[in-house]
């Protein structure tokens, strides 16, 4: 009824699912069906106090990751004046949690991207620093959830802010690290993590080793094996 766009008949069936069998397994999925069904409605209300009622009841379900990170999204295009600090604690939440679901990950690369867009900053406890809000949820990002669909972009990221920090070395690892676990990558990163090595941080050793890891199939292959010292 829900993908026949029947959404009338699909609330009345849910309501009494929630209603009638409310310590089903199934009674979580039916309050996050049902906020997805106001939103497709366009009942913003209706849709978060559901959403707020799913977490209320069933806050240790699956669906209720799954709800609150819906949640946030709708916060985030909603009319609130406060609606991004809404949706990032929203994300945050997920998070913290529910951080063994698969929506940790998803909430953390929602809210770093939000972060970014905004150029929100805070201080960063390891640096003790000024530093852009999403440099830290990317980084948790790549260190609690390494194997999420995201971490490439994350990655990339984390090693941009850390140049515009002018913090060489880290940036350079940061590329190491998406090389590493990314070698079919579109960014050169092994050959950029290079170049930092010997033009930023001046790391004559770090930087040969980091040419001789430069793929056949970097641009750049040629002149990192003779930086390497491998050829003329």
């Amino acid at each position: 009824k829900f993908d026949a766009k029947l959404y009338d008949q699909a609330l009345t069936d849910l309501k009494a699912l929630a209603e009638g069998h409310a310590s089903s397994p199934s009674a979580p999925v039916a309050h996050l069906l049902m906020a997805g069904v106001y939103e497709r409605q366009g009942r913003v209300e209706d849709a978060l106090a559901a959403y707020v009622e799913l977490r209320d009841r069933y806050r240790a379900s699956v669906a209720a990751a799954e709800g609150t990170f819906s949640m946030a999204n709708l916060l985030l295009r909603s009319k609130r004046s406060d609606r991004e600090s809404a949706a990032r604690e929203m994300w945050g939440d997920v998070v913290t949690r529910y951080p063994k679901t698969p929506w940790a990950p998803r909430a953390l690369f929602a809210k770093a991207s939000l972060e970014d867009r905004s150029r929100t900053r805070v201080v960063d406890s390891q640096l003790g620093v000024s530093v852009p809000a999403a440099l830290i949820s990317y980084r948790t990002l790549v260190e609690r959830y390494p194997d999420s669909d995201s971490t490439e972009i994350a990655w990339w990221r984390i090693s941009e802010m850390y140049d515009d920090l002018k913090r060489f070395a880290l940036a350079a690892q940061a590329l190491e690290s998406l090389a590493s676990r990314f070698p079919n990558n579109r960014r050169d990163a092994q050959w950029r993590a290079a170049e930092l090595y010997d033009k930023k941080v001046k790391d004559a050793a770090k930087a040969r080793d980091a040419y001789a890891r430069v793929p056949p199939t970097s641009p750049h292959y040629r002149d990192a094996q003779k930086r390497a010292g491998f050829g003329r």
